[in-house]
């Protein structure tokens, strides 16, 4: 028998909105672990700072553990419970903390047991940015008796601290391995672990079996622990293995691989599946523990302002220092960020997204394989929701399980397959009153051509390499731009039929190539249009031969942008819901709760300025204040005022046609307008 878990004395253990992540992957080499820590500074400079969750150490990726272990072993140079002394610090001031242990990392493990670690098919015994012999950490195999040692320490930290607020588990990820603990396992199956086929099969079950093992160890203890595995992205598509997660983080720290377009995707595709989720930002300038490394504190208030628009509550990674010594200046920056935050609770609590777009995801259609680190970026995801955002359309990103029937508009971006069921699904859609925008490759079959009746044939396949032009028609055209534009790569050839032409292709004389180029970079247009349509529209369905969103998202061209806006506002056939006089570079969401809708604008501009361990980096250097902002908002309902919240101001507005209309009349970073109905 189990002890009961404690009563906590906490008001409230909900999730919170204001969290910390408090990294602490201390060497031990490193001396005087929590020499100076202070437990009534711990916890007062968290809750001056606006702070009210944070998560803080069991095991770090060296693999000490930061508590006394009968499974592990604590840090060298650590003569107390520092991991104790901080829960109880933290609940003193009614903050939660919740438990973090390293999973895919540990260094003690690693060097203790060799066999337990990730051995590659060619034989290498891999480590995380360096060479085998390097200084990045050795990738654990959780095919391995590691796994049983794992979960060892998971059941320890539930017995003896049943008062923690909940286990994070990070590096949950599986690399193909061929150690000899694969080799047995594999053979034991009946599978070849020479075959990649068979060692991705196998791989796979391992993740899994590794989720449940863990799963397992924590809610036999307490059936209704916050739990968390941090992957690095949540892969869309992969519904299945929600049931291991009693919420979602969506770690995304912009300055870094990530990039500040990650968490909007991200955010738009979870939001649909209902689960509560978190964004994870760093305080760092660049990315994880980069200890005196800091983010300009306006820049940190943008991004927690940007997950409060897109419904996630926040998180900041920080460093502790080896002595436990509390960092002044983060927690000055973390404290302007997370006053805002709290004051725009109110109307963020409950909140939901209002969209008038879906777009299926590229990701979720392709099931991505539990299988190694994820990738962070898709083109065509990236490109579409990067040019939803620039143009103020309202949306969310779906998977196949999603239910289209609330969206106006379907976007099914570049190279989405379409099979009988995924056809019947969208084919009843449409009869329904709804419209669907398909590019590239989407709705294509490589022998019969369109699944849907878009009023054209399809001829043949897009030519690989090099690339045609586009004149669209009058109504689709970039404002500066009425000749064929270079779209660095070819259209499908198509021939509208019975449907409306969205344009023509101009073929160049001919591809660059090493026998024959002309210029610097592509040949010239021929005078007279090709013959092939660039896209057609027939009935509830609008087509175009470019896979546009991933071009856009490679390319950036303005004009592609602009011709874009103008084909995802033609197929939604309507005005969007949300018009503004902000910049490319601002965002819009709109948001509801029982009685009002809340509209949150955002500005910020990153700029390129480094490039830093393979990412490039792009900081917010400074937030500049935009004035007399126009906005229009459809309005179902009588409004009875507009009001910029949380400040209070009353702002001056006119409803007429279904549309509330008012400005707002200063912009430094994020705005909120309460409507209320």
């Amino acid at each position: 028998m189990h002890p009961p878990v404690a009563s906590i004395p906490l008001k409230d253990r909900t999730m919170r909105y204001r969290q910390i992540h408090l990294d602490f992957h201390t060497s031990e080499r490193v001396p005087g672990i929590g020499s100076h820590f202070d437990p009534e500074a711990f916890g007062r400079v968290a809750a001056e700072a606006h702070v009210n969750s944070m998560t803080i150490f069991s095991k770090c990726h060296h693999g000490w553990s930061y508590h006394p272990t009968e499974v592990g072993k604590i840090h060298p140079h650590l003569e107390f419970d520092l991991m104790r002394a901080q829960l109880d610090a933290l609940h003193a001031r009614d903050i939660l903390a919740p438990i973090y242990l390293s999973a895919g990392w540990d260094e003690l493990a690693a060097r203790e047991h060799p066999e337990w670690r990730v051995m590659t098919p060619e034989g290498a015994m891999i480590r995380a940015r360096a060479e085998p012999m390097g200084a990045g950490w050795a990738f654990l195999d959780f095919g391995s008796p590691y796994l049983d040692y794992l979960c060892r320490q998971v059941e320890e930290v539930m017995i003896k601290y049943p008062d923690g607020d909940g286990i994070f588990i990070d590096i949950c990820f599986q690399l193909i391995s061929a150690n000899a603990c694969t080799q047995a396992a594999m053979e034991a199956q009946g599978l070849d672990w020479t075959s990649h086929e068979h060692r991705m099969r196998h791989t796979e079950q391992v993740q899994l079996t590794f989720l449940e093992r863990v799963t397992d160890s924590v809610r036999r203890h307490n059936p209704n622990q916050r739990l968390f595995y941090n992957f690095g992205h949540v892969r869309r598509g992969r519904r299945d293995i929600l049931s291991h997660f009693s919420h979602l983080e969506v770690e995304s720290l912009p300055t870094a691989q990530w990039g500040y377009e990650h968490f909007p995707i991200s955010a738009r595709y979870i939001e649909t599946l209902g689960v509560e989720f978190l964004g994870q930002t760093g305080k760092f300038h660049h990315s994880w523990g980069e200890v005196g490394g800091y983010k300009q504190p306006d820049a940190l208030f943008y991004e927690c302002a940007a997950m409060v628009a897109q419904g996630a509550r926040c998180l900041i990674g920080d460093h502790l220092h080896p002595t436990g010594a509390m960092d002044g200046s983060t927690y000055a920056a973390v404290g302007h960020a997370y006053a805002h935050v709290q004051a725009c609770e109110p109307w963020a609590v409950g909140s939901a997204n209002i969209a008038e777009i879906g777009v299926l995801s590229a990701e979720a259609v392709g099931r991505p394989a539990m299988v190694g680190r994820p990738s962070h970026h898709e083109n065509a995801d990236d490109g579409v929701v990067r040019l939803l955002l620039e143009c103020k359309f309202t949306f969310d990103v779906l998977d196949l399980e999603a239910d289209f029937a609330t969206y106006r508009l379907l976007i099914l971006p570049d190279s989405i397959p379409v099979d009988a069921a995924l056809k019947a699904k969208i084919e009843a859609y449409a009869a329904a009153g709804g419209r669907v925008l398909l590019t590239g490759r989407s709705g294509l079959d490589a022998e019969h051509g369109f699944i849907f009746d878009v009023g054209a044939k399809w001829l043949a396949a897009a030519a690989p390499d090099g690339g045609d032009y586009l004149l669209p028609r009058t109504d689709l055209r970039a404002s500066f731009v009425d000749d064929p534009l270079f779209m660095y790569a070819h259209a499908q050839r198509i021939r509208v039929t019975d449907g409306q032409s969205l344009g023509a292709v101009y073929d160049a004389y001919f591809d660059r190539a090493p026998q024959h180029f002309s210029g610097h970079v592509n040949t010239p247009s021929k005078p007279d249009a090709s013959g092939f349509d660039a896209g057609s529209e027939k009935g509830a369905f609008v087509y175009l031969a470019y896979p546009l969103f991933s071009l856009y998202q490679q390319v950036g061209a303005v004009a592609m942008l602009e011709v874009a806006e103008a084909l995802i506002a033609h197929a939604l056939g309507r005005p969007r819901m949300v018009q503004t006089s902000l910049p490319r570079a601002g965002r819009a969401t709109l948001r509801r709760q029982a009685g009002r809708d809340i509209v949150h604008l955002l500005y910020a501009n990153p700029v390129l300025r480094g490039h830093l361990r393979h990412d490039n980096i792009q900081p917010i250097q400074d937030l500049v204040t935009l004035a007399e902002i126009d906005v229009l908002v459809e309005a179902g309902h009588t409004v009875r005022g507009v009001t910029l919240v949380p400040g209070g101001q009353t702002l001056d507005f006119t409803q007429a046609d279904g549309r509330v209309a008012f400005q707002v009349p200063r912009l430094r970073g994020h705005a909120m307008v309460e409507i209320g109905f």
